[in-house]
């Protein structure tokens, strides 16, 4: 199965979170970025027919695979647990180092962002990802900068998006303080229209307390 040339929404918020002058991830909260992606792929799953949730668990429909490797790797898992879980027990699984570096290699792989290695004062090495074009960027910031200044129903996959980049913390990047305040009731309204957007900001509050309490144990 050919997958379209769409970005999927763990892709849009991986290209969000690079900064177009460095390359580099923006800074963002501890667990922020790949809980984020971690939900980015269970509503994705979800916006494919695979999968459903409600407050208590989580649960396939489909088994099919979507053709995409992140995707199907995804659910996969879901597949071989014998018992439905919470939304929240998989964003804790899914959401590993790792899973950020995938989807950015999907980004490079599609020639979205280009990988380059640079030194870091003059020794170290490190690696970033500077767009390629930008337009898929561009288009990415520009929709939902109009999606949060109108008063249009948002498509499903436009509001799980702001849903992400609010709790991950891309959108304070993304807009100016005073913006960020006069359009909040817009932002909140548009997060919290799907479940697994809300679970989002329960599990990484957990996450940041956990972080939080190994800081104070060491």
């Amino acid at each position: 199965m050919t997958r379209p040339a769409r970005l999927t929404l763990a892709e849009e918020l991986a290209l969000l979170a690079l900064d177009d002058d460095s390359g580099k991830v923006i800074d963002l909260p501890a667990f922020a970025l790949e809980s984020a992606l971690a939900a980015a792929i269970v509503m994705e799953l979800s916006l494919e027919g695979r999968i459903d949730t409600d407050p208590e668990k989580l649960w396939v429909i489909q088994p099919q695979m979507t053709g995409d490797p992140i995707l199907d790797g995804a659910l996969s898992q879901i597949v071989k647990e014998k018992a439905p879980q919470p939304a929240a027990h998989w964003l804790r699984h899914f959401a590993r180092p790792q899973l950020e570096d995938d989807v950015i290699a999907r980004l490079v792989a599609r020639g979205i962002v280009r990988s380059e290695e640079r030194r870091l004062l003059w020794v170290f090495k490190t690696r970033v990802y500077p767009p390629a074009s930008g337009l898929e960027e561009k288009e990415v910031r520009t929709r939902i900068l109009a999606l949060l200044e109108g008063n249009d129903i948002p498509s499903p996959r436009d509001a799980l998006l702001v849903g992400l980049m609010r709790s991950s913390g891309i959108l304070r990047r993304l807009l100016s303080a005073a913006d960020y305040e006069r359009l909040r009731e817009r932002i909140d309204h548009l997060a919290q229209l799907e479940h697994v957007s809300r679970e989002l900001s329960s599990t990484l509050t957990e996450l940041q307390v956990a972080l939080a309490r190994t800081y104070v144990a060491g």
